[in-house]
Parts: C-alpha cells; structure tokens; sequence
C-alpha cells in the first residue's frame, strides 16, 4: 500500500508541474499577464483522490480471503454458467425502454453508450489482442456512417441492404489501410492512422456535392428515403426509425449490434485467430517464427475491427438523423482509444465497462454539475493519469492475461 500512495503523491506532483505552464498562465488586454495556479491544483487533486481510491480498493482486493481451490469436477466447468450474467444483462437492457417513458433522454444516453462500447469492443482486437495503436479510428466509424446515408438518400435502398454494405465498406477501408502498415509498428503506425483519421474527416468536408460539405446531411433525407418492399415482406421486415417511436427501435437495433459484437468478439480470443493475435502483440518476429502469417492476421484484426466501427455508424445516421463530418473528428478516435485502456487491453468486458465509465459520468456531470465542464478535459486526463499509475493493465485487465 505505502508503495502505491508513494507512486500516487508522486504522480500528482508531475501532474502539477507538467499542467501549470498550460492551464495557470493567461493573458487579459486589461489586466495583462496573469497566473493563478487553481486549474493546475484541481488537476493535482484529483490525481491524487483518485489514485488513492484505486489503491485502496485493490489492497482491499489483495487483502481479501479466498476460499480454497475447490476439485474440478468431472464434466468440467459448464460453459453455460459463462454466458449467464451477459444474457441477464441483456434481458435487462431490453425491457430497460419499456419502463420508461418513449422520449425519455436516458434511452438516448444508453443508446449512445451502447454504440461506443461496440466501436470500443472492436477497437479491442487491434489494440488489446493484436497490440496495433490505432489512432484513426473515427474514420471507420464515418465510412459507415456516410456509406448508410448515401445509399438511402441517393439511390433509395432498403436499411437491410444498406447496413451490411455499410459494414462492409468500413471493412474494405481498413483493409486498404491495413496493406501499406504492415511493415510498421508502434508509433509509426498509429502516426499513418492518425493521418487516415483526419484525411477522410477533410475528404467529407470538402466533397459538398456528395458528402453535404461541414453541414452534412439533415436527418429527414436519411428516413425519408427508408423504403420497404410491397406485400406481406414489407408489413413483416422491420426497420429501426421507420415508425413512429424511433428511439426505442434505433435502441433495441443498437442492443442488438452490441450483443453481436460481444458474442463474436468472444469467440474470436477463444479461437486459433484470437491465441495468433495475441502471440502479435507479445513479439510479431516470434510469432513469425513460429508459422503464424503475421500479414494475414493484422488484416483481419484491421477488417473487423473497422467492420464494426462502420456497423456502428449505421446506428449514429439512424438515431441521430443527420451527420456531419466534425462528428468524426481526432477527439472521438481517442476517446476510443481511452475506453479499450481504461477497461483492459484484450478485455472484451473492460472495453464495455470503459466505454460506459468514460461515456455515461461526462455526461451525467454535465447534467448535474454545469460547472465542472470548464475542468472536463483536465479532469479526463487526471484520471487516466492516476489510473495508469496505480493499474496500468486497465480495471479488468490483468499481466498476461489472454
């Protein structure tokens, strides 16, 4: 315990010398130059009472008896009991929008969530399983997103057509950008993502004929072109924001997508892909040696991580009705980034809970303490800060874990 308090005091001094050259010096036209070291001082603190929050709680984890191995029984452990607390979760989360009233804004803050915790647990096999750092992951998640829309809008087709080839052009993108990074690793990689990230973002703002320019595209285009085919098909296929509740169909679309991503996602690190895309991340030139095709395995991380990204998007046009590029921009890339650390790295459950923590208290402090949001961007990194210094293997994330 005395270590991690030492690790923790010492983080919060580093976070006060490196924070007040950027946030205590000010200049005014009357007063002239000023300094006050209040912001620098807030974001000291908080480093500090969160640290010492996290250290208490895994001494007390640490301290906590266990129980004696129990014998394996003879069948082994039931994989249905693996499964229980996701499908109760899930279950939960459906009937969440009929108990509550049909424009109610927790629906749409829970929708949201659910959308970034998709993006969050794709995002997951290229940084937590492969260890590839990408920093342009907004793009994916706009190819989709633009994809769904100029389909509906410009040439009419039905939302079940327009989805899949919505995930399979984000899919495709990261592909192409997976081809030319396969030689690079660590910072030069995430430097050529993150310069993907912001050409497709300026490609969307300037292509006006097509993309709609900074405006975007207004939501009534992106419905009213939502067609059905005639005749008992058309009656029975469902399509989420058609009717009258959109909210509650755009939510239960995106529980759906999310449930999806979670049960493949976790196949996937039960698989001979999952152990190859773990042996990646470890050494790649051990991994080579030991004859996994390292191309063939950072494609398919990249493929299906933008796959889901663009999914995702699909969910963003539909229940949000309009996009615009600045929707994508480099901040949302690391917000993603930051919910797959936050939660564990490989940890299909960490980049849910990640992107529920880092997703849904922004926004309730919004809502319950206006004030706060001029230390928003202090307080995130201050807590990612103490969070890295006192775990930083991530909440569920654990040393060597796969």
């Amino acid at each position: 315990m005395r270590a991690r308090l030492l690790r923790v005091a010492y983080a919060a001094a580093a976070a006060f010398v490196l924070s007040w050259p950027f946030v205590a010096l000010s200049a005014d036209e009357r007063r002239g130059f000023s300094a006050a070291s209040g912001p620098a001082l807030v974001v000291a603190l908080v480093v500090l009472v969160t640290g010492v929050v996290f250290a208490a709680i895994l001494e007390a984890k640490d301290r906590w008896p266990r129980s004696a191995p129990r014998a394996p029984k003879a069948g082994g452990t039931d994989p249905r009991r693996k499964w229980a607390v996701p499908a109760a979760l899930l279950i939960a989360l459906a009937v969440f929008p009929l108990l509550r009233p049909p424009a109610d804004p927790t629906l749409g803050l829970v929708l949201d969530t659910m959308t970034f915790a998709t993006i969050a647990v794709g995002l997951n096999i290229t940084i937590g399983m492969a260890g590839l750092l990408v920093l342009g992951h907004a793009a994916f998640w706009a190819v989709g997103a633009y994809t769904f829309v100029l389909l509906t809008v410009h040439f009419g087709c039905n939302f079940w057509i327009a989805m899949p080839a919505a995930g399979a052009a984000a899919g495709a993108v990261g592909l192409v950008v997976g081809l030319p990074a396969l030689r690079l690793r660590g910072d030069y990689l995430a430097v050529v993502t993150l310069g993907f990230g912001e050409a497709v973002r300026w490609v969307l703002k300037n292509e006006q004929h097509v993309t709609g320019g900074d405006g975007g595209i207004p939501g009534s285009e992106i419905r009213g072109n939502l067609w059905a085919p005639q005749g008992w098909l058309g009656t029975w296929l469902w399509q989420p924001g058609s009717g009258s509740d959109v909210l509650r169909e755009c939510y239960w679309f995106a529980l759906g997508l999310l449930a999806a991503c979670f049960v493949t996602v976790t196949l996937l690190t039960k698989s001979r892909i999952g152990r190859a895309l773990y042996a990646l991340r470890e050494d790649e030139t051990a991994a080579r040696c030991m004859g996994i095709d390292t191309v063939r395995v950072k494609l398919i991380a990249f493929s299906a991580s933008a796959m889901w990204a663009g999914l995702a998007g699909v969910v963003t046009a539909e229940y949000r009705g309009s996009i615009s590029p600045d929707l994508f921009d480099f901040n949302m890339s690391v917000l993603f980034v930051a919910m797959v650390v936050l939660g564990g790295l490989g940890s299909v459950w960490g980049s849910v809970l990640g992107a529920t923590l880092l997703w849904t208290i922004p926004v309730l402090l919004q809502d319950f303490f206006p004030d706060i949001q001029r230390f928003r961007m202090l307080t995130f990194g201050a807590v990612m800060c103490a969070m890295m210094v006192v775990k930083p293997d991530g909440l569920l994330g654990r040393k060597g874990s796969r």
